[in-house]
């Protein structure tokens, strides 16, 4: 089905030099004194890359890298600028150092994941996103570019499991939810696409409707006329957009079918 087609996109447009540069703030902010070996030179590189002056960011980071080559938020903050550059084998490269001095490192993981999948090496990010996991089983970054290259591998039971997962770390997220379903649906498996879209309207009663055209969608059904309600929900559905209340109908006409 055309929705599945979302996974693909999933975490893309998440700018990861952005990511980098927001994780390094925040180590910043929490450490009062800055964590050692920070120095002057590094909040300036930071303040630089925030207002996108990667020229002046790049020169004060060649001076703190040639006192510090170890610091691995120096290395970091060296692979953002890269990833704002668009050098991504050499971001690659930056992120790798971080990786070899704290295996533990999931911002260094993801960033090597990252990086690994726009170099078109989807196995070798598939690792560093797995090992993401393993540190934090929560992040949903990770698991949605997962989801992602098992789909594109045809690996439908995999996608399937990293949604069942992404849908029990974050229940609020109805997208899984609806994503889940569909998936479900794909896989022939209709009762639980249709409890899975049951689940997402009793987290979010809010976001569905009980009015207009989704009453003429729940008579046809009642009355049998399947081959009709799937053509009114999929011309509403094109209409309106993506209802989480039409994929509800949907997975009922799957399951009468």
């Amino acid at each position: 089905m055309s929705k599945l087609l979302e996974i693909f996109g999933k975490a893309i447009p998440v700018d990861t030099a952005e990511l980098i540069w927001h994780w390094l703030l925040t180590i910043r902010t929490q450490h009062q004194p800055a964590p050692p070996p920070w120095q002057g030179e590094l909040d300036s590189t930071l303040e630089h890359l925030g207002h996108h002056d990667l020229r002046k960011a790049e020169e004060t980071l060649k001076f703190y890298l040639f006192e510090y080559p170890d610091c691995v938020f120096g290395r970091m903050t060296a692979a953002a600028l890269c990833l704002y550059q668009n050098e991504v084998q050499e971001a690659y490269h930056q992120a790798q150092s971080v990786y070899l001095r704290q295996p533990s490192n999931t911002m260094a993981l993801y960033a090597l994941g990252y990086c690994q999948e726009r170099l078109g090496r989807p196995a070798e990010a598939m690792a560093f996103y797995q090992d993401c996991i393993k540190f934090k089983s929560h992040l949903q970054l990770p698991r949605h570019r997962m989801a992602a290259i098992y789909l594109q591998s045809g690996r439908l039971d995999k996608t399937i499991r990293e949604y069942e997962m992404l849908t029990t770390e974050h229940p609020e997220d109805i997208s899984s939810h609806i994503l889940l379903g569909h998936l479900y649906l794909a896989d022939g498996r209709s009762e639980q696409a249709v409890d899975t879209f049951n689940m997402a309207i009793l987290s979010h009663p809010d976001n569905f409707s009980e009015d207009g055209p989704n009453e003429e969608i729940r008579q046809l059904l009642d009355s049998g006329c399947y081959d009709q309600a799937m053509e009114n929900i999929l011309h509403l559905m094109e209409e309106m957009g993506p209802q989480p209340d039409l994929y509800v109908h949907l997975a009922d006409v799957y399951s009468q079918s």
